[in-house]
């Protein structure tokens, strides 16, 4: 099941579910052709890297800022080679910086964005409407551990992103998973338990 979540809502848009022996980048432009999306920001998923699904998303008149992974080498090798970790560190165009403590875990997450680049010259022809390179450097320390070795994401965008909206756009897409699935997943599965322990005759020994 794909689902449209707007983060600024909080509120499920629609849903699709995907075809049997099939995955989300079928799903995805079917949910995309029940949405109004003018002047939004589209985030998916790597797995809706797609060059077919940002040129959708442009039709709808929204932009998009997409997860890139290794489904789409070129593109991942291309963000490897501009933008190696001593290059992020040392990153002298727009960047921003955000740290967060929750329960004995601290992230810090270091986000930089960049015009075109040459290594994306050519890449960039293959995806429409491609204006900003995004990288998401995040540090994690569980209590008085070791800090965990850095993790790298990278994004290609059509909107003018600051490195801050970066930030906001790239954390809200996880919404999705704190204030929807976890809510289906947990606060729904509570509730069931519930009824099922004070349903007449119900055995709750079992």
């Amino acid at each position: 099941m794909v689902s449209a979540f707007s983060a600024a809502n909080g509120v499920v848009l629609g849903q699709d579910k995907a075809a049997e022996k099939s995955n989300e980048i079928t799903a995805i432009p079917e949910l995309l052709k029940l949405l109004n999306l003018q002047s939004c920001l589209v985030t998916i998923d790597a797995m809706g890297c797609q060059k077919k699904i940002a040129t959708q998303v442009l039709q709808k008149g929204a932009d998009y800022l997409l997860s890139v992974k290794d489904n789409q080498p070129a593109l991942a090798d291309a963000f490897e080679a501009a933008f190696p970790m001593a290059k992020v560190a040392s990153f002298e165009g727009g960047a921003y910086v955000t740290d967060e403590k929750n329960r004995g875990r601290q992230e810090t997450r270091y986000h930089i964005v960049s015009e075109i680049t040459d290594e994306f010259q050519e890449i960039s022809n293959e995806w429409p409407g491609m204006k900003t390179l995004g990288v998401v450097m995040s540090f994690r320390q569980e209590g008085e551990g070791a800090p965990e070795a850095p993790m790298i994401r990278y994004y290609i965008s059509s909107a003018d992103l600051s490195a801050k909206k970066l930030a906001e756009a790239a954390r809200q897409h996880w919404h999705v998973e704190n204030k929807l699935h976890w809510y289906l997943d947990v606060a729904l599965r509570f509730t069931v338990v519930r009824r099922l322990k004070t349903s007449p005759g119900s055995d709750i020994s079992r």
